[in-house]
């Protein structure tokens, strides 16, 4: 089958955490965005959804940092922050869709590692909150080193997509893909509060074409310069990557000051 649904969104904790401190016509600009996300997540009448998605010392730390990690448990808890203004929920996995892709990618040379236990943090629950709000969807996360370097390349995050969106092709279940993260952000680092929107609607214009080959050249340091935090932009380079031949829709685009990040939505045909 076709991908069903396919989206990327921020996922910044003040979105929720502390979600009246931004301008109010800023949140009401995302907060309609996602709502149109759901909506349409919903009219797809997907089975599953598989999530490009960061963790921020969740599940891994510096003893052991994998470049890519595929949860392949029944089900996830989360969020593990108790402040999030999330109410701690299970979230049913999708074993067998799972091990599709596990598979797919050692058949194609290249080993994530793989996850049978996973907590999830903000990076997953805020996307989730907003797209599945009652939370009965099932998802395999993805999940993609943005904490440490080195990180994986925009090449690699590519070749990750398009293995992904190869099984999504295959499979029988109607399947969405998200991208969560981003964007340009610089979290309790040197530049914390400073958003390069420059950076932000150049890299959204590049999605809206469809532009793979300007995605693929980005470098960590092309990344790093808009911030630690933009470095999250390699999920949204996977899902381009496993959509192969799109074209996306920004939503909305706001840099709102007192979540610290630059934040946008889009979709994608």
């Amino acid at each position: 089958m076709a991908v069903e649904f396919a989206c990327a969104m921020g996922h910044a904790p003040g979105i929720l955490a502390w979600a009246e401190a931004a301008p109010a016509a800023q949140k009401e600009r995302l907060y309609a965005a996602f709502e149109e996300l759901r909506r349409r997540l919903d009219e797809a009448r997907l089975d599953v959804l598989v999530l490009f998605t960061a963790e921020h010392w969740a599940n891994f730390f510096l003893d052991h940092m994998s470049a890519f990690c595929i949860g392949t448990a029944a089900s996830y808890s989360g969020p593990i922050e108790p402040w999030l203004k999330i109410e701690k929920r299970e979230i049913r996995g999708d074993v067998p869709l799972a091990q599709s892709l596990l598979d797919a990618c050692y058949a194609n040379d290249l080993e994530p590692s793989f996850a049978h236990e996973m907590q999830f943090d903000h990076g997953t629950m805020i996307p989730l909150h907003f797209l599945t709000p009652d939370m009965q969807l099932p998802v395999v996360p993805v999940l993609i080193n943005t904490l440490a370097a080195p990180y994986p390349s925009a090449r690699r995050c590519l070749a990750l997509g398009r293995i992904v969106g190869d099984v999504v092709r295959q499979s029988t279940k109607r399947v969405g893909i998200v991208a969560t993260g981003g964007m340009s952000h610089d979290p309790g680092e040197r530049n914390h509060g400073v958003i390069d929107s420059e950076f932000d609607r150049r890299f959204l214009a590049q999605m809206s074409r469809g532009d793979i080959d300007s995605l693929g050249q980005y470098t960590s340091a092309a990344l790093s310069a808009a911030g630690a935090g933009a470095v999250e932009l390699l999920s949204w380079i996977a899902l381009a990557g496993a959509l192969r031949t799109f074209r996306g829709e920004v939503l909305a685009y706001e840099p709102v000051k007192p979540w610290a990040t630059g934040i946008g939505a889009m979709a994608f045909q």
